[in-house]
């Protein structure tokens, strides 16, 4: 796993939000947003409420890519790696709660807490590779990697 620094988490609270790609069985790529979320030294973890087309995707194909950018700074970053379903109890119940506590203490809309009253699956993301999308800098080279990341995709 790659360890995500400091700087780089606190990105991505800042932020408040990043983008979850997907591919899936079908091969039609999915992009969605995702504000319920946890960051740990290793390890990102958020919660589906829907189960639609990043679920199924996800089921298909564990591989995904984190993206999270500030449009005023024109910083950002992209993970790439693997996910998990976490369904043991009482893990689940723990991280769900906390994710949800978090994000409610950062939005209190209606719509934000209408969508947390319902089930959730707890998704664990494990970054393997990630990039800076900042424009100034090699975008297409790594700045952290746990694997080879020209073999990342390969089957």
């Amino acid at each position: 796993m790659v360890k995500i620094p400091d700087e780089i988490k606190e990105f991505i609270e800042t932020q408040g939000i990043f983008a979850v790609g997907t591919i899936g069985g079908n091969n039609m790529p999915n992009v969605s947003p995702r504000i319920f979320f946890k960051i740990e030294e290793d390890v990102v973890y958020w919660l589906d409420f829907f189960k639609h087309k990043s679920f199924k995707n996800m089921q298909a194909n564990p591989w995904v890519t984190i993206s999270v950018f500030n449009k005023d700074d024109l910083k950002g970053f992209q993970f790439r790696g693997k996910i998990s379903f976490i369904t043991d109890e009482p893990t689940k119940s723990q991280i769900k709660n906390f994710i949800i506590k978090k994000t409610l203490k950062q939005n209190s809309s209606e719509k934000v807490k209408k969508i947390s009253q319902k089930e959730a699956q707890v998704i664990q993301f494990e970054p393997k590779v990630c990039y800076s999308l900042n424009p100034e800098e090699y975008t297409d080279m790594c700045i952290g990697s746990d694997i080879d990341s020209t073999q990342l995709f390969q089957k």
